[in-house]
């Protein structure tokens, strides 16, 4: 029986997101802009969503740096709509910037400028594009206190909230089977000093942890990898930090600390925290000491250890200037570096995040896989459709990143207990244009023994569990399955960026990935019942190089990925 992880928690109701959206409108307009990742060529436009008692004229902006000059441009009133939500009348506000024909950051303010510091919206001008690496990507998601122990396997414990003992060595040893898969992007939990066996709440942004080695040992991992053609990400948290970090704890202990006001305190011991955990108290990046602290951090790694990127915890939790600088800082430096947030939460509001990182974990897209191969809560043409509008919505200003499975959820096996599931559900997943995530043990098969969820708690432990490496104990042929995948969409291009087209056979999933002269057809039955079919053409399928003409029998939850011959 299918079990939904709550992923998206109170997200998924409509009071809530009608009362978020109202608490962010009185306190600041809704800013858009067009276009929305502009060059230094382009003529902006800004659009302001406003209420009624926000009654503005004029907009103040500056470029670059602080003490530079401000400008000053005219708003118009373009438009007056009705909001149900809000329950009122709301005006559409337009302003023109001129193209202005250099890189840089524009910061947008609405009130008087000595209150600049207090409220603005920034977004950069630059034409910095998503690496061309990051296309073709097939990342490896590696937990590493679970990975593998030098070259041994992690020992299960009593205590699963302990660090095991996983290493860098042991993805070092592990290199040449992450290879064999077609792996050709790691992407590392974090392995900054911690005292927690995940590392998310970070001691030292400078420092690895001794637990997980040193920094000899992510110079060896990077370029072994890197002989491999694999790249090496790390996983980077700005939003929070450990209360053991001694930056918070001379905040903490001293008001008149240089650090004070790089946290949220509401009184002498009290202050904001990653969802309340007083033990990751939360960063104040709209300090700006602060801010370039963590960027300067991120920079750190890339420059002296070629790390090509960093997965983004918690990308929603940060103030969105941070992004604006943070991706400008670092992509001005590092053009050919890669970064992409995990943002839980609506596509609307992740189109917020378009020229601020190169990509996004598609969380909806996670939710909406589950739903249909698991959980059989979609129609067919339903589902297909979603997947047709939701690359239109994006127009491809963002790169999608796809995932069955991760740290912080129930394995995908876990729930659809049957592996055809888990096959077909995997071959839908690497026929989309969006860069394929396979978390580490997914491809043999891992599993877990109990669900993670316990009525409103969440035990991630139970899905960050040790892989296994006797092989007995893994699938052998589903890690045969895995390694043709990758083959399959490494070898023909129109699986990684081809243009999606809905395909006309009734009852299953079918769509064309069409690039130049490649077209190729992608077929899946995910129901229970033997299908039979006609191709109309000549097809090559691509697991087993077997030819069809005309007629095709598709067995229950079976997947096809097929070239089309005669076009």
């Amino acid at each position: 029986m299918y079990v939904d992880d709550k992923v998206f928690g109170d997200l998924e109701k409509k009071e809530f997101l009608s009362n978020r959206k109202i608490e962010e409108l009185e306190k600041f307009p809704y800013i858009k802009i067009i276009p929305e990742d502009p060059t230094p060529k382009d003529e902006i436009k800004v659009i302001f969503t406003c209420t009624p008692s926000q009654n503005y004229k004029t907009i103040y902006y500056k470029i670059n740096s602080q003490t530079s000059e401000i400008q000053e441009v005219s708003i118009e009133i373009k438009d007056v709509i009705w909001d149900n939500d809000f329950f009122s009348f709301l005006q559409i506000l337009e302003a023109q910037i001129p193209p202005l024909n250099k890189e840089g950051i524009i910061e947008i303010t609405l009130n008087p400028k000595d209150d600049y510091e207090k409220d603005y919206f920034s977004f950069s001008i630059d034409e910095f594009e998503q690496p061309k690496w990051s296309q073709e990507s097939i990342i490896y998601h590696i937990f590493v206190d679970r990975f593998a122990k030098d070259n041994f396997e992690v020992s299960l414990s009593n205590n699963l909230k302990e660090k095991l003992g996983g290493n860098i060595k042991g993805v070092i040893n592990h290199l040449d089977y992450i290879e064999s898969l077609g792996i050709n992007t790691i992407w590392l939990s974090p392995i900054f000093k911690s005292t927690s066996y995940h590392g998310y709440d970070i001691e030292d942004y400078f420092e690895i942890d001794p637990a997980w080695g040193n920094k000899d040992d992510l110079k060896k991992l990077v370029n072994d990898a890197f002989e491999r053609g694999i790249r090496i990400i790390l996983d980077f948290v700005p939003n929070h930090l450990s209360y053991l970090n001694p930056i918070f704890q001379d905040a903490l202990n001293n008001k008149d600390s240089k650090y004070r006001n790089w946290f949220i305190f509401k009184d002498d011991n009290s202050y904001e925290s990653f969802f309340g955990v007083k033990s990751m108290p939360k960063i104040n990046l709209k300090n700006r000491e602060a801010r370039k602290y963590i960027i300067d951090a991120a920079k750190y790694w890339i420059k002296n250890f070629g790390i090509s990127g960093y997965r983004l915890d918690y990308a929603v939790g940060p103030d969105i200037n941070f992004w604006t600088e943070y991706y400008y800082s670092i992509k001005r430096d590092f053009p050919e570096t890669f970064h992409f947030g995990e943002i839980v939460d609506t596509p609307e509001y992740v189109r917020r995040f378009i020229g601020k990182m190169d990509g996004v974990l598609d969380f909806y897209l996670f939710k909406l896989i589950r739903e249909f191969f698991i959980g059989k809560k979609w129609k067919l043409k339903e589902f297909l459709k979603i997947i047709d509008l939701r690359y239109k919505f994006y127009k491809n200003h963002i790169r999608l990143i796809s995932f069955l499975e991760n740290h912080d959820s129930n394995r995908f096996l876990f729930l659809a207990n049957d592996k055809r599931l888990l096959k077909i559900a995997s071959i839908f997943q690497f026929s989309l244009n969006d860069t394929p995530i396979i978390y580490n043990g997914q491809e043999m098969g891992a599993n877990q023994y109990r669900n993670m969820l316990e009525g409103n708690r969440a035990l991630h432990e139970y899905v960050r569990l040790p892989i296994p490496w006797d092989e007995t104990k893994q699938d052998l042929e589903l890690i045969g399955f895995y390694k043709k995948l990758s083959r399959i969409r490494k070898n023909y291009p129109a699986l990684y960026k081809g243009d999606f087209t809905l395909g006309h056979i009734n009852d299953i999933i079918s769509f064309y990935k069409i690039y130049n002269d490649q077209k190729i057809l992608v077929i899946i039955n995910n129901t229970k019942d033997e299908k039979n079919i006609y191709l109309n053409g000549v097809f090559k399928n691509l697991f087993n190089n077997e030819i069809y003409k005309n007629d095709l029998i598709i067995h229950p939850f079976e997947g096809y990925i097929l070239l089309e011959l005669n076009h």
